[in-house]
């Protein structure tokens, strides 16, 4: 049970890392995935560096237009200063070049939403 312990504080340490505040205690077994291994293995494994898992990780929802996802993942891009808004939208067009520019016009609405919630608007 400790290392199951363990995986679980790793898992909510990387969360919180990640997305820039603390993990939900994880309530079912897709929640409980989520934490014991999306952030305890894969999110905290070496070979790659936080911000290129951030860019992959944005390549993918953006790809699966996953809204609630984009906005997390682009918020917490923008917290953490791995990625700034400059790069998000040169991201974006990239990013329409290669999968499609009604994804991109959709990552492109959540980034704008997120600026206008930034600036009080």
């Amino acid at each position: 049970m400790a290392d199951e312990t363990t995986r679980a504080q790793r898992g909510a340490e990387t969360f919180e890392k990640v997305v820039g505040r603390p993990i939900h205690p994880a309530s079912s077994p897709f929640t409980e995935a989520a934490q014991n291994f999306v952030f305890a293995e894969v999110w905290s494994r070496p070979g790659l560096d936080l911000r290129s898992r951030r860019w992959i990780t944005l390549a993918c929802v953006c790809a699966a237009r996953a809204p609630m996802a984009i906005k997390t993942y682009m918020q917490a891009a923008l917290d953490s200063g791995d990625i700034t808004v400059e790069e998000l939208r040169e991201f974006i067009l990239q990013f329409g070049v290669f999968q499609g520019f009604p994804k991109a016009a959709e990552a492109e609405l959540i980034l704008s939403e997120i600026l206008r919630e930034r600036a009080g608007k």
